[in-house]
């Protein structure tokens, strides 16, 4: 179990903005409240002034001058993979977006070869899976990134494209855009 102390809760989805304990036991919220007194996986429960130090079955954190949120979302991500691995990959990527506390990511298309069809898509998506946070990933408007042909859209989106993004580069032919 984790008891975080003292912790400065902020969670605008429920218009929280509070000071308050949080208990987690087996990863999971278990509940959050003020002069908590956590009960140990295994044991009896603990008076709220009883001493921690030393139980391996409570780790209490600090939370005095910390924020507590809800996980963050970055809507523009570059992971680079496939194709620029060098400077990042999924997994690398991911981890970097985890510490700094990004929970959902969303992935540009324009990687080597681009997102521009299912399997390059659902490479991307299944790489995420196992990251240990959400992965999404946007697909390309134009076949290559060339901005003269549409991708085939509806089947993008049916196999899991978060949305639609040449990042950047323009589409050249106006009637792409009509």
């Amino acid at each position: 179990m984790i008891w975080i102390k003292n912790a400065h809760l902020v969670d605008p989805g429920n218009n929280v903005e509070r000071n308050a304990d949080i208990c987690i036991d087996g990863g999971m919220i278990v509940e959050i409240g003020e002069n908590l007194a956590p009960e140990p996986t295994h044991g009896t429960a603990l008076a709220a002034d009883a001493p921690l130090n030393g139980r391996p079955e409570v780790v209490v954190i600090d939370g005095s001058g910390l924020v507590t949120a809800p996980g963050l979302i970055d809507v523009h991500v570059h992971f680079r993979d496939p194709g620029f691995t060098y400077k990042e990959d999924i997994q690398t990527g991911a981890k970097a977006a985890a510490k700094g506390g990004f929970t959902t990511v969303v992935c540009m298309a324009n990687t080597k070869p681009p997102v521009d069809n299912a399997e390059t898509l659902q490479y991307i998506l299944k790489e995420g899976e196992k990251t240990g946070i959400r992965v999404l990933q946007t697909a390309s408007v134009s076949k290559g990134l060339l901005g003269r042909e549409l991708t085939d859209m509806e089947e993008l989106k049916a196999r899991g494209a978060a949305g639609f993004t040449d990042d950047g580069i323009p589409l050249l032919d106006v009637r792409l855009v009509k």
